[in-house]
């Protein structure tokens, strides 16, 4: 329940009242039925074109309604296989890098160059990869090398 209470208002509401608009006066017919069934046939013809102009414009907006989700369906059909195809070249192309890395691998270069007899390796160990922008420490050598003179005197 509420603290606050507004006070009713004890007056009836005002109605909003718009002028009417008054029919446009029609002209008399030339000719003038003879019997009370021409009259009647001449009522209903009137109340039939007044029905057939509402049900038309129903009809065409929906004509309209079933061609417009058609073509949405269409979209979402070529869609569905558009990316039912990026995700089949996706895959494929994964297989392929996996493949081709495979291929280039250090250990599989060094036994494809042993069974060409061009190189003996002892062991096959794998170096850490760098950034080619990276400037890498100078090497530290263990013991030292004999200095032995380029030229012999």
């Amino acid at each position: 329940m509420s603290i606050i209470s507004f006070p009713r208002r004890i007056d009836a509401p005002r109605r909003i009242t718009t002028p009417r608009r008054e029919a446009p006066a029609r002209h008399p017919r030339s000719t003038v039925p003879t019997s009370t069934t021409q009259v009647t046939r001449e009522r209903a013809g009137t109340r039939q074109v007044s029905l057939v102009k509402p049900v038309v414009i129903v009809l065409v907006a929906l004509a309209i309604g079933v061609v417009g989700m058609i073509e949405n369906g269409a979209r979402q059909v070529a869609l569905y296989n558009l990316q039912t195809q990026l995700q089949n070249d996706q895959s494929n192309y994964a297989e392929q890098l996996s493949t081709f890395t495979s291929l280039s691998a250090p250990s599989v270069v060094a036994t494809q160059a042993s069974s060409l007899h061009l190189v003996e390796p002892l062991s096959v160990s794998q170096i850490p990869s760098t950034s080619l922008g990276a400037t890498l420490p100078l090497p530290k050598f263990a013991g030292h090398a004999p200095v032995t003179p380029r030229t012999v005197r």
